[in-house]
């Protein structure tokens, strides 16, 4: 072995023994782009919903629903203590996208559902958020009706990690 390897060793040893006991968590914050994590809600909308590299679009002349779903950890408590997700307007005309954070819950037999609403001025971007009344969202999706010109360009949640000690 080259004398190199025997300092990280050492020092990950020193460093292990020296470790506080018990567990420790760190806050992460997840981003995911649409075009990963969000689809057309029906058949009838395939034809309208454009997935492009920087938003999953209405391009209909009609509103359309898009679910998008985010990750959970199966069994484990409620960590999602954050869901966002971006949206856009490209049309010409302020349009208000609504929206539900549906919760899965422990098991998805109590499924939690949280409406929300924000408007957008023509050629803005704006974000929508939900933080969870308790300890947490378990296993977040997302439904919206975008209008005509309207897109999602992102999702994103803030969740606790266990790292260990």
């Amino acid at each position: 072995m080259q004398p190199g390897y025997l300092l990280p060793a050492a020092l990950a040893a020193t460093l292990a023994f020296n470790a506080p006991a018990g567990a420790a968590t760190i806050e992460r914050t997840e981003i995911m782009m649409a075009v990963s994590a969000c689809q057309s809600a029906l058949p009838v909308f395939d034809g309208v919903i454009r997935k492009r590299p920087l938003a999953v679009q209405n391009e209909g002349s009609a509103g359309a629903f898009i679910t998008c779903g985010l990750e959970g950890v199966f069994y484990a408590a409620p960590h999602n203590s954050y869901v966002g997700i971006g949206l856009l307007n490209n049309g010409s005309a302020t349009v208000t996208v609504n929206c539900t954070l549906v919760d899965g819950g422990s098991g998805f037999s109590n499924p939690e559902y949280l409406p929300a609403s924000k408007t957008i001025a023509a050629g803005n971007k704006v974000e929508m958020e939900w933080y969870p009344e308790g300890d947490g969202f378990l296993y977040p999706a997302i439904s919206c009706s975008l209008p005509p010109g309207t897109g999602i360009t992102y999702v994103s949640r803030m969740f606790n990690e266990e790292i260990g000690s």
